[in-house]
């Protein structure tokens, strides 16, 4: 509503736009988004991922433009999650813990000493969801060396893949969902993949 209101651009002029964007601010936004994106708690409620998404989407074509994008992301994202880890592994975290992150970091915890590297993998996907398992990888008191081995792994993977997509269908998406259909169905999609995953987290806390 807000976008339609205002009038900005859709399509191929918001395309322009942002590659404009980029191509005057280059990867430093980028990266900076990729450190707050990737920082607990804060990931919530700091639009870094949109930021992201448009950066690639604007070196969509270019694919040393991708390449240097997904790059800057996964330097951005390996600080934050440092910041993370250190964060858990000296205290800091307990300050956070009033914003109802307790049971997310009890929960990481568990399936840290469950399933070790498979958590990394499994939870590297989203930045959010990342940032909590480095923090409870810093309370168990991780080695380092461990930690930035795993850590490394399961964020270079998934960028690649996430960078992949968006380079591929990422100017497509800004079409799609300038209409109001599309839109409709992926909020549908959206709830309906939210509700599962909580589901699946709260039989997953229990267990």
């Amino acid at each position: 509503l807000i976008w339609r209101a205002f009038d900005l651009p859709v399509g191929d002029a918001l395309v322009a736009s942002i590659t404009e964007f980029f191509a005057r601010y280059g990867l430093l936004v980028v990266f900076i988004s990729s450190i707050l994106e990737s920082a607990l708690l804060l990931g919530n409620y700091f639009p870094g991922g949109v930021v992201i998404f448009m950066s690639v989407v604007a070196a969509r074509g270019n694919v040393w433009g991708v390449v240097a994008a997904v790059c800057t992301v996964s330097a951005g994202f390996c600080i934050g999650y440092g910041i993370d880890y250190l964060l858990g592994r000296y205290g800091w975290y307990r300050l956070f813990l009033k914003f109802g992150l307790a049971a997310q970091l009890e929960s990481a915890q568990v399936k840290l000493l469950r399933h070790s590297k498979k958590a990394f993998a499994f939870s590297y996907w989203e930045p959010n969801i990342a940032s909590i398992t480095a923090t409870a990888a810093g309370v168990l008191r991780m080695p380092v060396r461990e930690f930035f081995i795993y850590s490394s792994i399961a964020l270079l993977c998934w960028n690649i893949f996430w960078g992949a997509v968006v380079g591929f269908i990422g100017k497509d998406i800004l079409f799609i969902f300038s209409s109001w259909k599309y839109v409709i169905a992926a909020l549908f999609a959206w709830l309906f993949g939210t509700l599962i995953f909580e589901l699946w987290r709260r039989r997953g806390a229990v267990a």
